[in-house]
């Protein structure tokens, strides 16, 4: 695995709270900048679990 790939795993744990199910640099750029742009207010991981869990 590259530097970048290394990278960008940790930013899509970051933004979509679990691991890739691929290592596809393209495809996750591509989807984490997509999810980043819709993404209005910051919401962590913790939170997201939180409100879940209380449903």
């Amino acid at each position: 695995m590259t530097e970048e790939e290394r990278q960008l795993v940790d930013r899509w744990i970051i933004t979509f709270c679990e691991a890739p199910p691929v290592v596809d640099a393209e495809l996750m750029r591509r989807l984490i900048a997509e999810q980043e742009a819709t993404q209005q207010e910051s919401s962590s991981c913790q939170k997201r679990r939180s409100r879940l869990a209380t449903r």
